[in-house]
């Protein structure tokens, strides 16, 4: 399957993603791609790296292994990578052990956070 220039990877390993509960629709101008697993992510960023890269997951201990996987088996340092979290369950580990990660994405997510956020990514991507 041919990717699109600019895309959002999902990367969900407990397939709990939900696009109406968890995540708006983006658009038709930024299609979102979901994987289930660490492999499944890296071999789709490969491909085409995606501007914006959404980790969901209960289990936080593995997020760090999942962004150092993308960032370094892709040579992309230029995708943001967030993590969804709930706004009532903000229990992540401490910042030393996320350096990789950019951010956290709270919800429940807009349609115009989401946008916003992937603007961003697009403009970050491409001044790499």
């Amino acid at each position: 399957m041919a990717l699109p220039q600019e895309y959002v990877l999902v990367l969900d390993e407990q397939q709990r993603w939900l696009p109406q509960a968890d995540l708006p629709l983006a658009s038709d101008h930024c299609p979102f791609v979901v994987a289930a697993s660490a492999e499944h992510a890296v071999e789709q960023a490969r491909q085409a790296t995606p501007c914006l890269v959404i980790l969901i997951g209960e289990n936080h201990a593995w997020f760090k292994h999942q962004v150092h996987a993308l960032r370094h088996s892709t040579h992309a340092t230029s995708m943001t990578i967030v993590a969804l979290t709930e706004s009532a369950s903000p229990n992540w580990q401490p910042e030393r052990d996320m350096l990789d990660l950019d951010g956290f994405l709270v919800k429940p997510v807009t349609d115009d956070v989401l946008m916003s956020l992937v603007q961003s990514a697009i403009i970050k991507q491409s001044y790499h």
